[in-house]
């Protein structure tokens, strides 16, 4: 099979999951919407890892939101994925802290919720290159593509019914715990969703707090609604807590690659960053890399970050540089002007004339290669800049 691409609004992405499925086919999936970048790797039609630059798809994160895995556990195993760089499930198992079978659940889920939380998407693009994908290392999961957009299908229903208790995010609940058939366990996802209740929390911030999908978050909660323990109201309940919510999360209903550090243990974002790197997403990979070192400077994130930072700038050269291309602006002067630039993409904008190639221009800017390269990359990418080969 050869490689394809396209975007959702003409190929949606289950029926994209049910085209490769049904040809078994092997490969790596990369998409990509509004910030958000996943990578999936796929052989003879099964998921064997699905890697996204969203905390709340985080192996950790999934074990965490389960119940399976405490805070505490969790810095244990972070310990010592330090001083190895053994894959965090791998040394979850070995240390006794949580059950191999349970990992590998949670990775299978992890790899449907990956994937299904896209099945909604209107907007986005994605590319399929076909091709042998490396070897898993830690424990093994697969989920075939085909159960994948099964249940895609029965979500389509069950959201559905999910819209109809719950038409907004934007609604707050009450809860009557006489309801509940038994109290919620400490540290279960039902257990942190009564706590965000009694906050004050609307549907959408609990989302976000807790960093769980949306499905499992709205699941759990139509499931208490049927069990009458919860109702809907519009307006805030006396004694609302504002969540915790970083500077970042005000407003967007997802987190970009660039806040991963603010709510992501180092250990998972130097995984994701390996990840990314491994899999030739540069791009994603030497944000995190940067991430984690300014989480925690040591010799190791020092070391990863020199070698992302090679890595894209390696791509980066081949792509913009190889060739000589021409930038030119496609606003106009005054629509910069309104436009919140910094010093440095001011500059590197004003030196544009529509003679100058790239090189010529980032050859004499004060600014480093890479950051030079990054910024007109960003400048392509956000339709201010195109490039035309000389």
């Amino acid at each position: 099979m050869r490689g394809l691409s396209g975007d959702f609004s003409t190929m949606p992405l289950k029926d994209l999951v049910a085209y490769l499925g049904s040809r078994r086919a092997s490969g790596t999936l990369r998409v990509m919407r509004a910030g958000v970048r996943k990578l999936i790797l796929l052989r003879d039609g099964q998921v064997l890892s699905a890697s996204s630059n969203q905390p709340r798809e985080f192996l950790g994160q999934f074990l965490i939101n389960m119940g399976h895995l405490t805070e505490e556990h969790f810095s244990r195993a972070y310990a010592t994925q330090r001083e190895t760089r053994v894959p965090l499930g791998k040394i979850l198992v070995m240390a006794g802290l949580v059950p191999e079978q349970t990992v590998r659940g949670t990775l299978n889920l992890k790899f449907r919720e990956t994937l299904l939380d896209m099945f909604r998407w209107e907007e986005g693009e994605f590319s399929f290159d076909a091709g042998a994908v490396p070897e898993v290392e830690g424990v093994e999961a697969r989920v075939e593509l085909t159960d994948i957009h099964r249940e895609g299908e029965f979500r389509e229903t069950a959201w559905q019914a999910i819209r109809g208790a719950f038409p907004s995010g934007n609604l707050y609940l009450t809860m009557d715990e006489s309801r509940l058939p038994e109290p919620p366990k400490p540290g279960t996802l039902d257990a942190k969703l009564v706590k965000r209740i009694r906050e004050g929390l609307t549907l959408d911030e609990m989302t976000k707090v807790l960093h769980a999908s949306d499905f499992l978050v709205y699941q759990r909660l139509y499931a208490l609604y049927r069990l009458e323990a919860v109702k809907v109201q519009s307006t805030p309940p006396a004694g609302r807590q504002r969540p915790a919510l970083s500077e970042d999360e005000g407003e967007a209903q997802v987190v970009d690659v660039d806040v991963i550090g603010a709510e992501s243990p180092t250990a998972e974002v130097i995984q994701a960053a390996q990840s990314f790197l491994e899999n030739g997403n540069f791009r994603d990979g030497e944000a995190l890399a940067r991430r984690a070192h300014e989480m925690s400077a040591t010799p190791e994130t020092e070391a990863l970050l020199r070698s992302a930072e090679a890595a894209l700038l390696g791509a980066l050269r081949r792509e913009m540089l190889d060739k000589p291309q021409v930038p030119s602006l496609l606003v106009s002067t005054a629509q910069l002007k309104t436009t919140q630039l910094s010093a440095p993409e001011r500059y590197l904008l004003s030196r544009i004339d529509g003679k100058r190639d790239l090189g010529t221009i980032i050859s004499v800017s004060p600014l480093k290669e890479l950051e030079a390269l990054k910024y007109f990359r960003a400048f392509v990418d956000t339709g201010l800049v195109k490039l035309t080969p000389r």
